[in-house]
């Protein structure tokens, strides 16, 4: 059971999630094109691929440190990696590979903070939310495609925290 402090911790990172998504959703195309003379598409896509990485590392020390083997995490990072390193990167625009990385991270706090069923309601609805309120601003689109992608990203999450929390 995750000490006050770490519950505190993880409330924090989900509120931050909780309000980062919708304001890249409303201001990440700027973000972006101020971005890309810096960093083109080659470097966002290793450091998109690098933070993901990391995020899955962390994800593997979190099932250990839950009372899982080593063999446990190995075995989640079986479908881990695939989900969340390889799919993203059969996406053609470099920028929808973070829905992978955002929506995956919510799903998983979102399991922690709820019960499954609720985690699972708060994913997918954090999902199609997100494209609603793109559909809304005036120079973004919502896509059904991407409420597909964040659904997948932020289920994969819950699952992750889910079946790594279980001992």
């Amino acid at each position: 059971m995750a000490s006050n402090g770490g519950k505190k911790a993880v409330l924090w990172i989900w509120l931050f999630l909780l309000v980062a998504i919708p304001l890249l959703s409303a201001g990440g195309r700027p973000l972006l094109d101020s971005l890309r003379p810096l960093l083109p598409a080659a470097g966002m896509a290793l450091l998109l691929f690098l933070t993901s990485l990391l995020a899955l590392a962390a994800c593997a020390v979190w099932i250990h440190r839950q009372g899982g083997s080593y063999r446990t995490a190995l075995l989640f990072a079986g479908w881990m990696i695939p989900l969340f390193l390889l799919l993203p990167f059969a996406l053609p625009v470099v920028e929808e590979r973070t829905h992978f990385l955002l929506f995956g991270s919510f799903g998983f706090f979102s399991m922690l903070l709820f019960s499954f069923p609720v985690a699972v309601a708060v994913a997918l609805l954090g999902a199609g939310l997100d494209e609603l309120w793109q559909w809304a601003l005036p120079d973004r689109v919502g896509d059904w495609r991407d409420v597909a992608v964040n659904a997948v990203a932020a289920v994969g999450g819950v699952v992750a925290a889910r079946l790594g929390g279980k001992r």
